[in-house]
């Protein structure tokens, strides 16, 4: 049964989005996951023991808010919830593949509409990745590839599993490649203990604000803590911090 909880529609619009691994760029999306609101989250999957599964799993986590829940196309389109990431299956009673991404898309023309699936097919894939989804992982993928996947897709850095991205042969921009990586690792390894908890709160998508509230310190302390990091990581967005985080695993610092 669909939980239709009404709530406000959020701040970014849907736009048109690029994997990581095909030079993945920035979004409007944000600003709003830098909001005090958690991500609303839409479970669409027609076997009620996932979608109660995903829902546990992903509100034991700070920064989620499952806001409904829908077995079909039918059920979810019939609900006025408005949520920030739909999470769908691609083998629904009324649609398969395609038509499933379309038809949320077409109904949550705000939401990044993320694939958690079976299916792995590469051609089956490539379809899916050409209707510019916000991130496309496996059912059997870790529980951290699928939270840091949710959390980029939502901070507009739409997200691949790795494995799809090696069985389809994908060449890797230069920021994924070994080197870079082995560099991303060393440079957080240079990080003091409050910085990397800073670190930790930005990929969650917290404020500077909220930061300094959780860390009981100044708002200037945390400013400089945060110019500190960008600068030690080399980066200067938070999405480009979600993209070091995605190299070297689930910040849990």
């Amino acid at each position: 049964m669909m939980e239709a909880t009404r709530l406000r529609a959020p701040a970014h619009q849907a736009g048109e989005r690029k994997m990581i691994g095909r030079d993945a760029g920035s979004d409007p999306t944000i600003a709003a996951v830098g909001s005090t609101n958690p991500i609303r989250l839409l479970l669409v999957d027609d076997k009620l023991i996932m979608r109660e599964g995903v829902r546990a799993f992903l509100e034991e986590r700070s920064g989620f808010d499952v806001v409904g829940q829908a077995s079909s196309i039918a059920e979810a389109t019939a609900s006025d919830i408005v949520p920030d990431v739909v999470i769908t299956d691609l083998v629904l009673p009324d649609a398969r593949g395609r038509d499933v991404v379309v038809a949320l898309r077409n109904h949550f023309a705000r939401a990044t509409i993320f694939v958690l699936t079976d299916v792995e097919q590469r051609s089956q894939v490539e379809a899916i990745l050409s209707e510019g989804v916000g991130g496309y992982v496996l059912k059997t993928a870790t529980a951290e590839e699928f939270v840091s996947g949710l959390r980029s897709a939502a901070l507009g850095v739409p997200y691949l599993q790795q494995s799809l991205r090696a069985d389809m042969g994908q060449t890797q921009e230069p920021s994924t490649a070994t080197a870079p990586l082995d560099r991303d690792a060393d440079s957080v390894g240079t990080l003091t203990r409050k910085e990397r908890e800073v670190l930790r709160l930005l990929v969650l998508g917290h404020t500077n604000a909220e930061i300094a509230d959780f860390c009981s310190v100044s708002l200037r302390t945390v400013e400089a803590r945060r110019a500190r990091v960008l600068q030690k990581l080399g980066v200067r967005t938070r999405a480009e911090l979600v993209r070091v985080a995605n190299r070297i695993g689930d910040l849990e610092l």
